[in-house]
């Protein structure tokens, strides 16, 4: 989408991204106050945004972005005025082009936008296969080499070098791995009650305050894991923004 008080540099640079063949324009226009109205209707992956217009700056179409919606997309001034720029990567652009526009800079740009696209699409596509980062975790066991899903584990104590999964069948498996580092392995479900030991919240009953453990019930079993006096808030406030998030 293309912001431009002036027609004449407006159609030149619909004619510059078209002709790339790697962008479309799903909107312009040449009055700024039009700007939010056509970015909630179209949302562009780029807004080509000029600084300089009456009655209402680039600077003054963000702020108001920001303020009345939640679309994010990559912003790249376009001026003639080169005085701007500090205070237009201030507001997180992604590009600042000086007009007359360079063909070759602008294909820079857009193919620096298509690369950041494909890599964040990637990431994703790896957060949708492991939503709870790596779902299966491979260890050093005492007698071979262990396969954990995550999924299955109520927690995880440590003594030492070692560290225990405790599954909800009741099974146990030990590695040869430090507890911080199996935690930096673990998904946003977890949480660590203690120096020696990780809890997994989706099987989570209750907390035993007098006792001071966690408590997960699955039928007629029952699991227990110490918990840290100081760490009873935090973990109540990570169930709150659990529950609030799901």
């Amino acid at each position: 989408m293309i912001v431009e008080d002036e027609p004449e540099a407006l159609d030149l640079l619909t004619g510059l991204l078209e002709a790339t063949g790697e962008a479309t324009v799903v909107a312009s226009t040449t009055n700024p106050f039009e700007a939010i109205d056509l970015l909630l209707l179209h949302t562009p992956d780029i807004l080509f945004l000029d600084i300089k217009m009456p009655g209402m700056s680039g600077f003054d179409i963000i702020n108001e972005m920001n303020r009345l919606t939640a679309l994010t997309p990559h912003v790249v001034f376009t001026t003639a005025h080169d005085e701007y720029a500090i205070k237009a990567f201030d507001c997180a652009a992604f590009d600042y082009l000086l007009k007359p526009i360079d063909p070759e800079r602008l294909a820079e740009t857009l193919h620096r936008h298509s690369s950041q696209t494909v890599r964040k699409k990637r990431e994703q596509l790896q957060q949708q296969s492991f939503p709870n980062n790596e779902k299966i975790l491979i260890f050093r066991g005492v007698t071979g080499v262990t396969f954990i899903d995550t999924d299955e584990v109520v927690y995880i104590t440590a003594d030492g070098n070692y560290s225990s999964f405790h599954f909800i069948s009741g099974r146990i498996e030990t590695v040869t791995s430090l507890i911080g580092n199996i935690e930096a392995q673990l998904g946003k479900q977890f949480f660590r009650t203690s120096r020696s030991c990780i809890i997994n919240t989706s099987y989570l009953a209750r907390i035993d305050m007098k006792q001071l453990s966690c408590v997960f019930i699955k039928g007629e079993k029952e699991f227990r894991c110490e918990i840290s006096r100081d760490k009873v808030k935090m973990l109540t406030d990570f169930m709150k923004n659990r529950f609030f998030e799901l």
